[in-house]
């Protein structure tokens, strides 16, 4: 399987082979480079942002996921936050709703409002 590294802004072309039990990762020229080609190989993550409505306001708060969740969960995170009303104050790093669809990552606040 033929993958970018998105590590860096290098963006090593990978060649990622499984054999088995076994991850072959070429192409990459840091740790960091084999260490994503066998997790997007095996578990693939991702960081997600997206907006969450504000009471009583127009203007939207600014979130994300405080680590990387698995791709398949990524809808149901952006669903959860397509749902999800906050009442102000609102401080960055606040949680904002925890484990969301069942990851055990939170989605917290970027911004204060």
């Amino acid at each position: 399987m033929k993958m970018i590294c998105i590590n860096c802004p290098k963006g090593c072309e990978l060649d990622v082979e499984k054999s088995g039990d076994e991850i072959k990762v070429t192409g990459h020229t840091c740790p960091k480079g084999e260490a994503y080609g066998r997790a997007e190989l095996v578990n693939p993550t991702r960081m997600v942002t997206g907006l969450v409505r504000v009471a009583g306001m127009r203007k939207p708060l600014p979130v994300k996921t405080r680590t990387a969740i698995p791709k398949g969960k990524i809808d149901a995170a952006l669903f959860a936050m397509h749902q999800a009303t906050v009442q102000l104050p609102v401080k960055i790093g606040d949680v904002i709703i925890g484990d969301v669809a069942g990851t055990g990552v939170d989605i917290v606040a970027t911004a204060n409002m």
